[in-house]
């Protein structure tokens, strides 16, 4: 309340001079209605005309100092509004900014997303075809490895066919057997008429790397003298094609015969 009574202070103040001009007014004019005996009003209309013209003025003053401070008050207002508006279009550009941003944020991060899901694929790809070639490779390799095996070993079995064909088996063994009772020391326990199957392990070059006496008339000391005469004949001789090796050999161990 005591707000409006200050902001409309100025009106107030105004119609109250306005109405108190109008009433001098009137009671001047009804002054001047009654009768004039002598000049002497002539003095006092002179004064009322001037104090009319001067209520006039502050009138007019008055209605001019409102018509400027309305005029403020509107351009303040204007100003005021101008300002609300200017500010709310600066925070909609920059929610708006925001929002491009967020927008622009989003779609970088699933270009790279994308990007490194391409590269990704791409890789496992590349992966996948190497493995593949890779392994058609090692296959191609192996066959081939196979095949060449297999022919080594088909010539060998011909050689070796041949050899034994040609009675050399018979010799490389006989040699082995011969050199074994070379170095055989007949123990006293050793009847006569000894027959024993000899089991030898040997590496390329002759080496014995076991013995071992199977089926056998002949008593435990029989047994590790031929076992000691197999190891002292180590190396054993060499066959007379290398067809004839054979890791694993079996020997008849008869000294009598």
């Amino acid at each position: 309340m005591a707000g409006f009574v200050r902001e409309h202070a100025g009106p107030f103040i105004l119609s109250v001079l306005l109405h108190g001009a109008v009433i001098g007014l009137l009671a001047v004019g009804i002054w001047n209605l009654r009768p004039k005996p002598t000049p002497k009003p002539q003095i006092a209309l002179e004064a009322t005309v001037v104090d009319e013209s001067a209520v006039n003025r502050e009138m007019k003053r008055l209605e001019d100092e409102e018509s400027r401070r309305e005029q403020q008050r509107r351009e303040e207002q204007e100003r005021v509004e101008q300002a609300r508006r200017e500010r709310e279009a600066e925070e909609q550009r920059l929610e708006e900014l925001k929002k491009q941003r967020v927008q622009e944020e989003e779609a970088e991060r699933q270009r790279v997303a994308a990007a490194e899901l391409a590269t990704k694929q791409k890789k496992e790809q590349e992966a996948k075809a190497a493995a593949e070639k890779k392994r058609k490779a090692d296959e191609a390799r192996l066959k081939k490895e196979r095949e060449a095996e297999l022919k080594r070993r088909l010539a060998e079995e011909e050689r070796r066919d041949a050899a034994v064909g040609a009675g050399l088996l018979e010799q490389y063994i006989a040699q082995i057997q011969a050199r074994v009772q070379r170095n055989w020391n007949r123990p006293p326990s050793a009847r006569p008429g000894i027959n024993c199957v000899v089991h030898v392990t040997q590496v390329p070059g002759g080496e014995v790397v076991g013995v071992r006496v199977g089926e056998c008339n002949g008593d435990d000391s029989v047994r590790a003298s031929i076992e000691a005469a197999v190891l002292k004949a180590s190396p054993l001789p060499e066959p007379p094609d290398p067809a004839l090796f054979e890791r694993n050999l079996r020997l008849e161990f008869k000294p009598d015969e």
